[in-house]
């Protein structure tokens, strides 16, 4: 079972998005390498100064793609979870009963540690002395 990429599924977002992935992979490889050739070999081709710098500028673009695709991805599917779930989205209104803390909870908010709970300590002047 495949687990790299989107389901077969999936929509076509998200298909381009893998996509642009892996070219921005491959176009990094190929300038990472060409960067290694340049710093061990020193070509003296008269191309070659285009070749190595062009596929830094090819990587940086794919990666601009890449994200202006992730983004877009990430807001279909914030999207249609928001309307697949309504409810979700817009949490509970005032006078819900989801919204009224349970009996023993006033003021008790989920996220937010609870203070430490202490005993109280009689005044020094009543404590027995011996």
């Amino acid at each position: 079972m495949r687990t790299d990429g989107p389901p077969d599924g999936a929509p076509e977002g998200a298909r381009r998005t893998r996509f642009a992935e892996w070219l921005v992979c491959g176009v990094l490889a190929a300038a990472v390498l060409l960067s290694a050739i340049e710093a061990f070999a020193r070509p003296s081709a008269p191309w070659w100064p285009f070749v190595w710098q062009n596929a830094w500028t090819l990587s940086a673009v794919t990666l601009g793609c890449w994200a202006v695709l992730r983004t877009v991805e990430k807001a279909d599917a914030r999207e249609s979870r928001s309307t697949a779930r309504p409810d979700r989205a817009t949490g509970p209104q005032d006078g819900d009963e989801s919204s009224r803390p349970a009996d023993g909870d006033e003021g008790a908010d989920k996220g937010a540690p609870s203070p430490p709970r202490t005993t109280p300590t009689p005044p020094a002047d009543t404590q027995k002395h011996d």
